[in-house]
């Protein structure tokens, strides 16, 4: 009996294993895997391993919306699978690689409700990383509550998280979940350090739905997800089609900082023409130096002939703030020195991009009038500003701007915005977001700028999921708020961060007269290839990218000093000439000291950084 017992038993174990392998989806290299299970009253629940590691315990998913007959939370069966693996290559004109891969085992589960209704749940699984979205069709009028979608930690999980603000300019401060007890509301994206492993949690191709967010309650490790606060409850219009739920995973923080995950979850480009047009550069920022900079044509010609000394490719001309420090004005329509800038700034091979808020381009009349001015003016791109919202609308805005710009051959950025969410695939177009707490800080008088530490985090957070418009490179001292980075770390945010107009917002002769001149001259906006060599958030990071045959080695640290040792295994077998620019001892707020050395690629370079230090390394 007891060996029937036993044998029943096994057999019990053995199909449950079958029915859970059905709902798992493994990676290529089977080490991630995301698993569905159904308990007894249809309620759905997901996990997430790596190799051995849990790291999402059982958690429930579904959806819900003002009417019963359309929410998925209870009650369900699975009626349908299908599965497809996913192998492609594609490129991009901008970001930390020019070659992507998309490679992913996927599996659509179609879940029936008890009204009959259905509901698709996508699930991929990639090397690095898992997501999963919802789609349901609908032919009521419908209103979407929420995604229930809990995203449970372990505890004493390690977090860097940002507290919600609708602009995306905050710190990422390094906590522990469960200890967390006056925040409520937390930006994507989380970085997890759990299990030996580490996760970047965010969402992927929003476009016409309103943004996630997510909410947890005091000394918790159970986030949950909220839309944004303007749409807490919108309509569905024919069909949902949520964000894909993104989890970046990685053994060590090289599989994070270096994945591409975000952009393979969202759409192909939608260009049906070439993307040559598309030129990323490196920008001149006149705003940072003097808030009226744009309305003289002198200064700007001025910021030209730098650009042009420089070898960069861009002028960031913020037309509509001509006469004007902050929001714009009309004044640019009747101001005829314009055409004259922009065909001088042309005779020098600088292109120019303007600057407008949403408030006049929120309408397709105030678009095609910008958009066509722009053109005849010898405008090639805009950044659009004050967005600040996760709204449905604010979602919706930039997919039509970006797609109407696209028509024109018009490059774009976002700032006063929100998180990329990998939307540079679908409009590369895109070239940079801000997001980001950065170098414009310096100029406002009483408000925290940006220190050693949050730029040491941004690498491990903001900029992995894509361009960051940060404006990096003050090397002045501003009396508004004085910068306690050294020079050194300063010089290397234009390698160490990714941006495809990386805005360099010093004046002038900070850079013409710099002993890093020679370095910031073969600067690239666009990267071959990103290695991540050595770091941790918030305390120093280290990375090494190609553009072709060139590369470039740049590290920062923040309060602590440390020795770097950078493996050069990464460089073409043989030996190399690396000029190595550190902070000079003594005058580390204000110079540089310039070494020449000679290595072999199987060597290691061992390098000091002062306090709040950095160093590049240009490779020959």
């Amino acid at each position: 009996m007891k060996t029937l017992a036993a044998l029943f038993s096994y057999l019990i174990l053995l199909m449950c294993a079958s029915c859970g392998s059905d709902m798992e989806v493994l990676s290529p290299d089977k080490q991630n895997s995301l698993l569905l299970t159904l308990n007894d009253q249809g309620e759905l629940f997901y996990q997430i391993r790596s190799e051995n590691d849990v790291l999402i315990p059982e958690s429930p998913i579904g959806l819900s919306t003002d009417v019963e007959s359309y929410s998925f939370q209870k009650g369900l069966k699975l009626i349908s699978t299908s599965s497809r693996t996913i192998n492609e290559s594609y490129t991009l004109p901008t970001g930390k690689r020019s070659h992507y891969t998309n490679c992913a085992e996927e599996k659509t589960f179609t879940f029936r409700n008890p009204s009959g209704k259905q509901m698709e749940l996508t699930c991929r699984s990639y090397n690095d990383g898992v997501a999963f979205q919802y789609k349901i069709a609908v032919e009521d009028t419908v209103n979407m509550r929420e995604e229930t979608t809990a995203i449970s930690l372990q505890p004493q999980s390690k977090t860097w998280m940002m507290d919600w603000l609708r602009h995306y300019e905050n710190y990422y401060p390094e906590r522990i979940a469960d200890t967390i007890s006056h925040s409520t509301e937390f930006l994507f994206p989380v970085l997890v350090q759990q299990s030996d492993k580490w996760m970047l949690i965010t969402e992927a191709a929003v476009y016409d739905i309103p943004a996630s967010h997510l909410t947890k309650e005091p000394l918790s490790t159970t986030f949950g997800l909220a839309f944004a606060k303007e749409d807490a409850e919108f309509t569905i219009d024919r069909e949902y089609c949520s964000s894909w739920k993104t989890f970046i995973i990685g053994k060590n923080l090289a599989e994070v900082v270096e994945s591409t995950l975000v952009e393979n979850l969202n759409p192909p480009c939608s260009f049906s023409e070439n993307t040559d047009w598309i030129t990323p550069g490196v920008a001149v920022f006149p705003w940072w130096g003097n808030y009226l900079a744009n309305s003289h044509i002198d200064t700007l010609k001025m910021y030209v002939d730098l650009a042009a000394e420089m070898k960069w490719e861009w002028i960031e001309f913020d037309v509509s703030l001509i006469n004007t420090p902050f929001r714009a004005s009309k004044e640019w329509e009747t101001v005829d020195w314009i055409p004259e800038f922009t065909q001088y700034a042309k005779k020098k091979g600088i292109k120019v991009y303007g600057w407008d808020e949403i408030k006049t381009l929120d309408n397709k009349k105030g678009r095609d009038y910008v958009f066509k001015r722009y053109k005849e003016m010898g405008i090639d791109g805009i950044k659009i500003d004050y967005i600040d919202s996760d709204s449905r609308y604010a979602m919706k805005f930039r997919d039509t701007v970006c797609a109407e710009a696209a028509k024109q051959h018009l490059m774009v950025s976002f700032h006063g915005e929100t998180l990329p969410r990998g939307h540079r695939r679908k409009y590369p177009n895109i070239l940079t977001n801000e997001a980001v707490k950065g170098a414009e800080y310096y100029t406002f008088a009483g408000q925290r700028c940006p220190n050693a530490r949050h730029n040491c985090t941004l690498p491990f957070t903001r900029n992995v999921v894509g361009s960051m418009d940060y404006t990096p490179v003050t090397f002045t001292i501003r009396k508004e708020n004085p910068r306690t980075t050294t020079y050194c770390h300063e010089l290397a945010l234009a390698f160490v961060f990714e941006s495809g107009w990386i805005c360099m917002a010093d004046r002038p002769q900070a850079y013409l007269n710099s002993p890093a001149k020679p370095v910031l001259e073969k600067l690239e906006a666009a990267w071959d290839e990103t290695r991540f060599i050595d770091g941790y958030p918030g305390e120093y990071c280290c990375l090494a990218r190609r553009k072709g045959s060139k590369w470039f080695i740049a590290a920062i640290v923040s309060e602590k000093p440390r020795t770097l040792e950078i493996p050069l295994s990464f460089l073409p077998e043989g030996t190399h000439q690396l000029t190595v620019y550190t902070d000079k001892p003594g005058e580390e707020m204000h110079s540089v000291s310039i070494a020449t050395v000679s290595k072999k690629s199987a060597d290691t370079l061992e390098l000091p950084l002062n306090s709040n230090g950095g160093i590049v390394i240009d490779v020959d």
